[in-house]
């Protein structure tokens, strides 16, 4: 019996209905619903922060985060040494002596030749007293050229030349100063530069000076490089022997993010932090990067901007309601 038109259509559309369901499987979850964007990084759980009563608030100082010059310096220790450098004084007695032996030695020279043979001077006395005269003459050289390398100057070496005599006091008393600078510090010293001087006897004074010589050896027990310095001592307070700390100044001043060291606190971990504020109640603690010190300045390389709160008085006051255990 034949199969009607309509009935074969249907079947067939049926099949191929059936085959396209096992060909191209659907995903209804991928289709109706759209992927969940990734979750936002949340801020560092880890901050500290406190929230203080206006009570607590008194015994706080809140300051701007400034600038401030840190002078360039190296650190050394080392000890007040004589009134004046040994090897000065013994150049200059040098220098005197051979000033005077190349006077002696000129002046008979030129009676040497004065006379001459017709009055029965012998050639060979003659060049004797040439001899003598550059010898003289080059001493009198050697001892200037060593004093130029302890730090006298021309003007000076003439004058005491001129009125032999050893200069005494000009009414600045100043010492002598022997500071051991690290190996690796000594390259940046130079003879000239500025430095300052603090001694155990006069706690939180500092005497000014200068370098006056930088010594070639390094010492191999403990590389560490002699350095003299020249210091002023007006009141003739220091003494040969007392120990003293060096700042010798090797550049020019910088100028750098700084806060009041009262407000870098030292952690139990080691590291450094200060208390930032906002609004003057709401505090976070911070980690921040130091550098250099200056009197009761501290250099901030890392963690702060100029114009930032943070506190100064009260900041360790912070820190230990930090670690303080609930309920206290």
């Amino acid at each position: 019996m034949p199969v009607p038109p309509n009935r074969l259509f249907l079947s067939l559309a049926a099949g191929l209905g059936c085959l396209l369901a096992t060909l191209v499987p659907i995903n209804p979850v991928a289709s109706s619903t759209p992927p969940e964007p990734p979750s936002p990084r949340t801020p560092d759980a880890r901050a500290a922060s406190l929230e203080l009563e206006p009570g607590q608030l008194d015994g706080l100082r809140i300051e701007h985060i400034e600038t401030h010059s840190f002078p360039i310096e190296k650190q050394a220790v080392g000890s007040i040494s004589f009134d004046e450098d040994p090897a000065i004084v013994q150049a200059e007695s040098t220098l005197l002596t051979a000033a005077a032996n190349l006077e002696l030695t000129s002046k008979e020279l030129r009676r040497v030749r004065s006379l001459g043979e017709g009055n029965g001077i012998p050639q060979k006395e003659l060049e004797q007293a040439i001899a003598n005269e550059q010898s003289g003459r080059a001493a009198l050289k050697a001892a200037h050229d060593a004093l130029r390398a302890l730090g006298k100057s021309d003007g000076e070496i003439g004058r005491m030349i001129a009125s032999g005599t050893i200069p005494g006091g000009t009414g600045l008393h100043r010492v002598w100063a022997l500071a051991n600078v690290a190996e690796s510090d000594s390259v940046s010293v130079r003879p000239g530069q500025p430095l300052s001087l603090t001694v155990m006897a006069f706690p939180g004074r500092a005497f000014s000076g200068k370098v006056s010589r930088v010594y070639a050896a390094v010492d191999p027990a403990t590389h560490r490089v002699a350095v003299r310095a020249e210091i002023d001592d007006p009141r003739r307070e220091l003494r040969a022997g007392m120990l003293a700390e060096f700042a010798i100044r090797v550049s020019p001043a910088v100028l750098a993010v700084a806060i009041p060291a009262n407000g870098a606190v030292r952690e139990a971990d080691g590291t450094t932090s200060v208390w930032v504020t906002v609004d003057r109640r709401h505090f976070v603690q911070r980690t921040v990067k130091t550098g250099a010190r200056d009197a009761d300045w501290v250099q901030i390389l890392e963690g702060v901007r100029p114009g930032e709160l943070i506190v100064t008085d009260g900041a360790v006051f912070l820190s230990n309601m930090l670690q303080a255990p609930p309920g206290d």
